[in-house]
């Protein structure tokens, strides 16, 4: 296939080229429209809010600079994970035994025992002494 035989191809095909792009277009300003941009946030409200919904009540919260990850240690003696996936908010609730925590690095990293449950990675400043306390308890 010589050049102008490609560019013919090409010119020939242009107008449902086009009219492909348009509709993808037009169905993203639709989406943007429609708010397919937002995402839950996480904030110690949130946090409360979740743990009322388990009977529980937030003792000390640790929530990233994202607002889309979040440790909560719970006044039962329990902890509380949160993650934001989409437009939702994911909250699993762990006895203090049934997870590691470690400080490295600026990064808190919570290894729980459920395995079904991802662990949590955070990058943090400094950790809270309510943090290194925890974290010198379940060692």
């Amino acid at each position: 296939m010589n050049w102008d035989e490609y560019l013919a191809q090409w010119v020939a095909e242009a107008p449902v080229l086009a009219g492909s792009a348009a509709v993808v277009l037009f169905m993203i300003g639709i989406a943007a429209l429609l708010g397919f941009r937002h995402t839950a946030k996480l904030d110690a409200a949130a946090l409360a809010k979740l743990a009322a919904a388990e009977g529980e009540h937030v003792e000390h919260a640790i929530i990233d600079e994202n607002g889309r990850k979040a440790l909560a240690q719970l006044a039962g003696g329990k902890l509380m994970v949160a993650r934001v996936m989409g437009n939702d908010v994911s909250a699993r609730i762990t006895p203090r035994k049934g997870a590691r925590l470690v400080w490295r690095d600026g990064k808190l990293s919570a290894e729980f025992a459920d395995l079904g449950f991802p662990p949590l990675h955070m990058k943090l400043q400094a950790p809270p002494p309510w943090i290194t306390e925890l974290a010198g308890a379940l060692k």
